[in-house]
């Protein structure tokens, strides 16, 4: 193997649980701050997100028709800084639950240090993945990170973004429409890395989007199962916020249907079994 090319989300750490877990106490924290019901705030929430394409917006808060109402006021760092307890309830909850999978570090560490190219690859946003392949301390061993353009920056002031240093070429930005399974963009990320699809592994937690484009290029595919040991209740809360549109659900159910039974050419229960291969 000369090339690792990984999934980030549910791959690398348990983005549902953490995500889902914050949110719901992000949300709580507004229901009680702004006295207005939990299911109006999901609700509000879910609009917001179809809105902008996205379930990752994280100041969709400030967008929320009960937030403006209760302000009476429209006004983004107004708002931020009414609700700064309100936000600061989702960070601290991120900071317990955004933990990486078991020997996540170690293992990509070794496949670093013996000269193996690693290479993110994710849907979630350019920002909001920086963000958390840096918080976890694993940023050092990425060459580069191949992640969805944000084409609807909603922060309250963008001039003080925060920015995460990194190399001028280290962050690959997709457009929407290479969003996953996308075949061509696995020969594409090939050819920029310099190594033939034989030489690279791809390892992700879905079988539709993951395992099925590794597949049809001949990669070896390398199902991370665990990603998919999650809670219930964590999944009921982001379908509640989902921005999922009517033909975003059908085009899913097309996807499993189509791919529902692709076999991975591995199966892994630790990420640290891929040093096995």
């Amino acid at each position: 193997m000369k090339l690792l090319i990984t999934d980030l989300d549910n791959t690398l750490y348990d983005w549902v649980t953490f995500y889902s877990q914050s949110f719901e106490v992000m949300a709580l924290a507004l229901s009680k701050r702004i006295n207005v019901p939990l299911d109006t705030i999901l609700s509000e929430y879910k609009e917001v997100h179809q809105r902008f394409g996205n379930t990752e917006k994280p100041f969709a808060t400030l967008e929320l028709p009960s937030v403006i109402k209760y302000f009476n006021c429209a006004d983004k760092e107004y708002l931020q800084r009414e609700l700064t307890s309100v936000f600061g309830a989702f960070s601290a909850k991120r900071k317990e639950t955004l933990k990486l999978y078991p020997n996540v570090r170690k293992t990509l560490k070794i496949l670093k240090d013996n000269g193996v190219k690693i290479v993110g690859h994710t849907e979630a946003l350019e920002f909001n993945s920086l963000y958390r392949i840096d918080k976890l301390n694993i940023l050092e061993f990425f060459d580069h990170l191949y992640t969805l353009e944000d084409n609807n920056s909603i922060h309250p002031n963008p001039k003080k973004v925060m920015s995460i240093p990194v190399k001028d070429d280290f962050i690959v930005k997709l457009p929407l429409k290479d969003s996953k399974p996308n075949p061509e963009l696995l020969k594409y990320i090939c050819s920029k890395e310099g190594v033939r699809i034989e030489d690279a592994i791809y390892v992700g937690d879905s079988l539709t989007k993951d395992i099925s484009m590794a597949k049809e290029v001949g990669m070896t595919a390398v199902w991370a199962n665990y990603g998919r040991n999650f809670s219930p209740d964590c999944w009921k809360i982001l379908v509640q916020i989902t921005h999922w549109t009517k033909k975003d659900v059908l085009r899913e159910e097309e996807l499993k249907k189509a791919f529902g039974n692709v076999k991975p050419d591995f199966i892994i229960n630790d990420f640290s079994e891929i040093l096995a291969l």
